[in-house]
Order: C-alpha cells, then structure tokens, then sequence
C-alpha cells in the first residue's frame, strides 16, 4: 500500500518556480534528502533487473522526473542570498539520479550522468557547502560507478572505479580506506587474481593495526575481513590447488569472524563459510549443525535466496558423505527455489551439483543431462554480458559444468560430441574481442568514420590516463568521458548479431588435413579431493579422418603441475630467474611430463608430422617442445638428453576451432611478399615509473615504486640482424622507436618484430604494454589496446621479450599475457617467450628463425630448426633454459619473404663461386686445346 500511495503522490508533482524569497526549503522538500527514493545505490539497483522488482518501475520513472526537477529548482537559487550549504544537496540528486537509470537498465544515461556530476562538480560552482563535501563527493561517485561497472559486467572498469575511491579517499578517513582496500581486493578476487586479493586484504589489516583499529573497537569491519580472507582461502584452494592446511586457516578465520560479527547477515555469512570449511575437513556433525541454523535464519527472514543457497551447501554436505537420496532431493527444492527467483547464477551451481550427484553414482546419461541443462543456463547468462572483462572472468568459474559434460561423454564412449563439448569451453573471450574488431572492419563508411572517431578519442582518453600528473578533476573528467566512449562503441557496433559458429569437429579435421597435421588437444581432469572421485583425463589425437580420445589414466592438473614446478626454481617462484641455479633444468620432470602427456599419444602420430597442441591447465607454462624423450644421463645431463624438439615440429593454440584459422592474407606464402617492421629499445630511462594500475612483468617493481629496468644490449644486434635479412624491413632502433613511428609502420607491416621490457596487466590482457622509446608527443608506453585500429589480420609477431607468453591463466582462455593481446588483436601466430632469456641466445635463436622464414620454411618448422642450430653451435648452452622459451602460438603456415641483396649474396655466393670455377675451368681446358691446335698447324 505505502508504494501505492508514493507513486500516487510522485505523479502529481507539479514543475517548479522558486522565488528567492522562498530560500531552500522549497527545494528541499522535494529532494532526497526529505523525500527518500524508492530506490538507492546497493543491492536494490539489481533486484530491479528481476522478474519481481521490489518497486514498480513506474514509482521510479516518476522519481526520476522529481529528483531531475529538485536539481533544477537548486540551481535557480542565487548562492548570495543562501547562508546554508547546499552543494552536498545538488550532488546527492545527481547521484540519486544514476541510481534510478541504473534501476532501469538505461546504463549509457546513467553513465552520462556520471559525467555530468562530476563536470559539474569539477567546474568549482560558487554554492555554499560543508568542508569536504567536494573531495567527499568524488570519491562517492567513483564508488557507484564502479559498483553499476561490477553488476554490468565490466569488471576490469569496476577496480579502476573502485581503485580511484581508494584513491580520492582521505588518509584520516582510515575506516574508509580500509572498506575500500578490501573492495578492491574482492574485485580482484572475482577475477580469479588471488594474489592480488591477498595483497589487498593484507593492506586492509595491516591499515587497521597501524592506527590501532583494534577488533573489540572495531568488530563489525574485523568481521568483514576476517569473512574475505576465509572465503579467499576456501575459494583459491577449491579452484586451483586442494590445500587441507589453507582450509584449516578458513576455518579458524571463520571461526574468529563469527565472534566479532555484530550483524545478523555478516555473522550468517560466516557460519556458512565456517560450515563449508568444516566439511571439506570431515567435520560433518558442527558442518550440519551450522548448515541448519543459517537455514532457519533464512526461514525466519523469508530470504528465499539465501534459503536456496543454504539448500545447495546442504546437497554438497550430503554428496560428501554419500546420502544421494537426500542430496538429490535437497538439491532440487534449491533449483526450484532459484528458477522461480530468476537466479541464474545459483541455477548453474545447482546443476553442477546435480551432475556432480548423478556422476558419481555413475548415471552418467542423468549426469548429462544435468550438464546440459547447465549449460544452457550459462549460456543464457553470459549472453547479457557480451564482450566484457566479467565475460571472460565469469566464464572461467563456470567451465565446470562444461567440463562435467566432457567427462559424462567420455563415459559414454562418445569422443567427437565430447572434443565439441570441450572445444566450446576454450577461447570464448577471445573470440568475442575479436567478432567486435571484425564487426568493426564491416560497418558503412559513415558508421566507420563514426566507429574510428570514437575510437581516437577511447585511446586518447587512455593514454591521458596513464600519466600520474593528472589533477583530480582532470582525470574524474576523463575517467567519466572513457566510460561514455566505450559505450556509445558498444551501440555502434550491435555485436550480438554478429557472431558466427565455431566451425564442427568435421571442418577442423578438413582443416588439418590440409595442413598435414594432426591436432592434440588435452583435457586434464581436476577432481575435487573430497569427493573421491578418480579423473578422467584424455587426449584427443585428431588426423583428417580420424579421432581417437586416448586415456590418460591418474592424471589430473595437480599431478602435471607438481611436475611443472619441479623443473626449475623458475616455475615454481617467478622471483627465481635472477638465481643462476633457475637455468638448471631437472629432466625428471620434464621426462615424466613426456611419459604422462606425450607417450601416451605418440604410438597415433606418423613419424615427423607436425603437430598443433591445445594445452590445459599447467601444461601452458611449459613448451611442449621441452618434454624429453630421453635422458640417460641424469637429472641435469642435457648433452644426452633428446626431447620431442629433435622428433617433429610443434605449434601451440588456445582451442581446436581456432586451428583453422589459416585463411589467406597478405603476408601469406601464397600471396605476395611480407613487410616487416621491427622496433627495438637497448635501454631504459630508470626514472620513468608505469601507470599505477599496470604492474610491471618483473616481479621486484611494484605499482608505486619507479620502475628501474636493465639494458638490453643484444636488442640492437637483434634488429641490425633483420636490418641485413631483409632489404624492405623497417627497423626502428632507440630514439627511432617511439609510438608515432609504430602508428606508422604497423599498419602496414605483416610481421610485426617487438624487442623491449614489457608491462602485463593482472586484470586485463589489452592493458598490456611495450615499452618504446619517448618522445615529445608521447611517453613511450605502448598498450595493446592501440592495435584495435588494425582493418586486417596480421600474419605474425615476434615479442621478443622476457615472460611475453606469460601472464595470468585463465580457464579457457590460456595465460592472459601479450601474446595473447596480439592474437585479440587479430595476429594468425605469434611467437613469444616462456620465462627471461638469455640475451646473446635470443639475438642468436631470432636470426636463425627469420632465416629459416626467409627460406620458405613452415614458421613451426622455423622455430624447430632455429633451435636444433642453437644446440648445435653452442655446446656450452644446452639446457633447455637457453633454447626452449620461445613458443610459437596460432597459424604455422609460412611467409613469403625477401631477401636483402646482401644477404642474397651471402646465399648464392657459394654457388656463384662453384660456377665461376667451372667456367674458368672449361676456359682454361679450351685455351689448352686451342693451344693443342695450334701447335698442330705449325
């Protein structure tokens, strides 16, 4: 009744007309702060996106008009006749504002709305107001912002937002500070960056000690952090590694949580993590007591979804102590609970466990139909996210049920509909980025002139924010115009009718046919410990007219990562590669990652036959090329050692529909020859830091610190190599390589040659960057993002730097690194580095890879063959820490190339000098005959 009545009286508001006379109070009587909105910025904004919003959006339209009308009657007031501060009134209806259009989903207005707030607000209007209500002000608007970013999907925005309250937020306000640290951290925690989160969650409690924030004077925020740092270790450790001991640390944080939470919810918060802890320990009694009293808090409170998600940790409590009946029944009154509230989130939970139900009882045609239903549930849901940063982040928590579907197939002896399964979990961020650059080489002129138009301005606005000389108005303006630019991109570009199907198992095994090859792609189970449930790991060998899943039996992705980290020092602590002793390559493991992961499949490939790899898991960190075949040696006998280098050529791809990318394009053997545009910097201004939000690749800079990075010395070698390979390459060396320069040359170029320090971003693979050269219009920092303006495929880049193929795994999207911007960006293969090379062998390795292209070889055979020679001529070097780091990714096919005349001469010189004898030999034996002749006559 009471909304009723609101919305009645919201209808009927008649415009305004303010005499001065009339003071505030008039406006006030309108505003929010006397009439309250019927929605605000928190968890009522989402719930308006359901079926059953908790207002009629009619009440909220005719708010709307209200609030927009009490700004308008503040403004007519004349600030010299008005002794009470009121500026904190005009901005509260601004903020109101956004709240309501957000409500209504009109995300593009609210975000405009933004922008005005802060426009307003930057402009120093001369209305009386409190101290600190500007800076105050500021700081609040990034914080909605970045909120409607995080419900939206736009992750990646969110923690810029969020990163700028942190920001803008006092250094006396240490209660603030402290909330906002630990927002960050949970932002970063959705993203799978947990050692970001960590970071952030130990700032947060070092912050609260430091200023004597003790918990008995402070429960309610000791609570709060305790609960994220014990949902942190629950999360990372079901995700990534089984870890009983971060468990045990859950669960003692829960516990101390729980005695400080003075709030109903937060404390109900942590009996559920505390009760999720404890079954995961084998504490199954207290698990199910804690279980119970959050479900009748939820009974109590009639909260419908907490009861659902109570039911769902209930049906996992019974799964682990293996009551199906009860399990399956709990599990579908949470189902039906989460289908009538629209929550699709908690319906792809509960699927997943009733597929989980059923496949461990071994109904594996039910368990399927479980996974498809989940499936299609995803599907549903990230449709609305399109190509976001939350897209790929979201995806990668939810490929479980994919996966759970591969593995009920594999059961049931059905390998072609499980490799399409597992096919459809690889690369979907990817390809998203990559249908709006399409989309975008497809628009009218006048659509594309509009598109470009908007683009120049989006990367404008981003290098300008990368810069720390920013005033704080200038970058909230600029912060504002990035979000109002990327959607008005967005509308421009009406992706969801452009994508196109991912290719069936048929056309790829056409494809590869066609190249001669055969693919491998793996899948490498990852069963949770408590479940006692064996993985069901497999490798599918596709040929042109064959697919076989072989069985790898006990193998899981903590087996292969276990290996993985014992190579070196080097995989198991990023830190390590200034050690001598991480260039010293243990063959054990790499022979056990052999017989795990290559023998098994290597009695189905023919002899020498090229072959394209699909990782899973920890195999990314490892170039497949490294496995040894053989070591009789010893553990670090690398003389003796052969490894599948010395069998056949290998490429690497992030999904099997991906292979097939191998359409003809400029650059390609078939076509005419490749440019090639080779930039390069030798050493490094140690005064210049990065932007705050892009961590250096090199683990000892921090955000905060300058960045203080080595010369490259063998980078000029590098590019005077090219410089005599080539006679149309365009090498810029130092001063030359500045970013006007690569504006340039690139967009002509069909090989693409970087050789410098790079910058890789936690959160966001196009926040990558190359460091160039600076120069007078520009700082140097090349980010990835600045390739979106490339209108056609690009055949190749070499990133010839440190960690270039590294960066954050992510499920089914590989390490989110460089490499993997340049393929976004449209780059058929790249080729980049594993781990820190040497200098003089990458200068070495690089020469003899263009000299091989030069030749006409495969760029898979290219590399192989680069390699092979790096063994043979340094016999000093022949761990695979000098040879092995260089992967190449995507389209093996080989370019067409000149030669520079120089290096013509070098190769047809010794053939010249062979004809040239010959010819003075025949000469000399005509001369002799005539002579013969002569003397005959006399």
């Amino acid at each position: 009744m009471l909304v009723v009545l609101l919305a009645t009286s919201l209808l009927v508001v008649p415009p305004f007309s303010v005499d001065a006379a009339d003071d505030l109070d008039a406006c006030l009587r309108q505003a929010p702060v006397q009439s309250p909105p019927p929605i605000n910025w928190g968890e009522g904004v989402p719930q308006m996106w359901s079926s059953t919003p908790p207002v009629p959006r009619d009440t909220v339209r005719a708010y709307l008009s209200q609030v927009r009308a009490a700004r308008a009657c503040f403004r007519t007031l004349d600030p010299s006749r008005v002794e009470r501060p009121y500026l904190g009134n005009i901005m509260r209806t601004f903020q109101v504002e956004t709240a309501l259009l957000a409500a209504l989903r009109r995300f593009a207005d609210a975000f405009e709305t933004f922008e005005d707030a802060r426009s307003y607000l930057n402009a120093a209007p001369n209305i009386p107001s409190a101290e600190g209500t500007r800076t105050g002000w500021i700081r609040a608007l990034h914080q909605d912002q970045g909120f409607l970013h995080f419900r939206i999907g736009n992750l990646s925005a969110s923690i810029t937002h969020y990163s700028t309250a942190l920001r803008k937020t006092s250094e006396h306000e240490v209660g603030l500070r402290v909330t906002h640290l630990l927002d960050v951290g949970l932002l970063h925690q959705y993203t799978q960056d947990y050692q970001s989160a960590r970071r952030y969650y130990t700032r947060a409690r070092r912050l609260a000690r430091e200023h004597d924030r003790t918990s008995e004077e402070h429960p309610s925020e000791w609570a709060r952090l305790l609960y994220l740092q014990a949902n942190l270790l629950l999360e990372e450790t079901l995700n990534t590694e089984f870890d009983r001991a971060s468990l045990r640390r859950a669960r003692d944080l829960a516990r101390k949580g729980r005695s400080l939470a003075t709030s109903s919810d937060r404390r109900i918060d942590l009996a559920l993590a505390l009760s999720e802890s404890l079954g995961y320990l084998g504490s199954f009694d207290r698990a199910y007591a804690l279980n119970a009293e959050v479900r009748r808090y939820a009974q109590a409170r009639d909260d419908a979804q907490l009861r659902a998600f109570a039911l769902l940790k209930l049906g996992v409590l019974h799964m682990q102590t293996e009551r199906w009946t009860e399990a399956e029944s709990v599990l579908n009154t949470s189902l039906a609970i989460a289908e009538r509230m629209g929550n699709l989130d908690h319906q792809r939970r509960i699927r997943r466990g009733l597929g989980r139900l059923h496949e461990l009882q071994q109904n594996w045609a039910t368990a399927e139909d479980q996974y498809r239903a989940g499936v299609a549930v995803i599907k549903r849901y990230r449709e609305s996210l399109t190509a976001t940063q939350w897209a790929s982040t979201a995806f990668a928590q939810w490929r479980d049920v994919h996966r759970g579907l591969v593995r009920t197939l594999l059961a049931q002896n059905q390998p072609r509909a499980a490799l399409a399964a597992l096919d459809r979990t690889r690369a979907r961020y990817l390809r998203d980025l990559r249908t709006r650059n399409r989309v975008a080489t497809q628009l009218s002129p006048a659509t594309r002139a509009r598109f470009d138009s908007l683009g120049r301005a989006l990367t404008d606005v981003r290098n300008r924010l990368g810069t720390d000389s920013l005033s704080d108005a200038t970058e909230a303006a600029l912060r504002a115009r990035k979000a109002s630019l990327m959607a008005n991109r967005q509308r421009v570009l009406r992706l969801d009718s452009a994508r196109t199907p991912r290719p069936s198992v048929d056309e790829i095994a056409a494809s590869i046919a066609q190249q001669d090859r055969t693919l491998v792609s793996y899948f490498l189970d990852d069963p949770w410990p408590v479940y006692d449930r064996p993985p069901r790991s497999a490798a599918f060998v596709l040929t042109g007219d064959t697919l076989q899943a072989v069985a790898l039996p006990g193998l899981s992705q903590d087996s292969i990562r276990a290996h993985v980290n014992t190579i070196s020092s080097l995989f198991a602590d990023r830190q390590a590669s200034r050690s001598i002793s991480a260039m010293h390559f243990d063959l054990r493991p790499l022979r056990a990652l052999h017989d795990h992961l290559y023998a098994p499949v290597a009695a189905h490939l023919p002899d020498g036959q090229p072959l394209t790899v699909i990782p899973d898991g920890p195999m990314f960190h490892v170039p497949f090329s490294m496995l040894a075949t053989a070591a009789p040696g010893g553990r670090y006998d690398h003389e003796q050692a052969r490894f599948v280098l010395h069998e056949r050529p290998t490429a690497l791809d992030l999904s099997a529909s991906l292979a097939t990318d191998t359409s003809a394009t400029r650059g390609d053997a078939a076509s005419s020859s490749s440019d090639l545009a080779a930039f390069g910097v030798s050493s490094f201004d140690p005064l210049r830091p990065p932007p705050p939000s892009l961590p250096s690749s090199r683990a000892d800079t921090t955000a905060a610190s300058s960045l203080s990075l080595p010369p490259l010395p063998g980078v000029r070698s590098e590019i005077n190599a090219l410089d005599r390979l080539f006679d149309d390459a365009k090498t810029f060396l130092d001063e030359q390589a500045t970013e006007p320069a690569f504006a340039a040359a690139s967009q002509e170029a069909d090989v693409l040659h970087l050789a410098s320090h790079a910058l890789v971003s936690p959160s966001s693979s196009l926040r990558n960057a190359f460091l160039l050269h600076p120069d007078s219009s520009s700082d140097g920092l090349l980010f990835l993002h600045e390739l979106q303006t490339r209108d056609r495929a690009l055949p190749l880049a070499v990133l010839s730097g440190c960690n270039t193929a590294r960066g954050t795994l992510r499920g089914g999207e590989g390490m989110a690194g460089l490499q993997y911007a340049f393929r976004i960006m449209g780059a058929q293969s790249t080729v980049s580095n594993l781990w820190p090379t040497a200098d003089r062998s990458s200068v070495a390795l690089m020469e003899s890879f263009y000299e091989n292209l030069r030749a006409g070889q495969p760029k898979d055979q290219a590399l192989r063959q680069a390699k092979l020679t790096y063994l043979e001529n340094h016999p000093d070097n022949l761990s695979p820490f000098f040879w092995a780091s260089a992967v190449l990714y995507g389209s093996p096919r080989p370019l067409q190339m000149n030669a520079s005349d120089g290096s013509s001469l070098r190769t047809w010189g010794p053939v010249a000098l062979a004809l040239l004898v010959v010819l003075l030999g025949w000469s000399l034996v005509r001369f002799r005959s005539q002579l013969g002749l002569d003397a005959l006559h006399q």
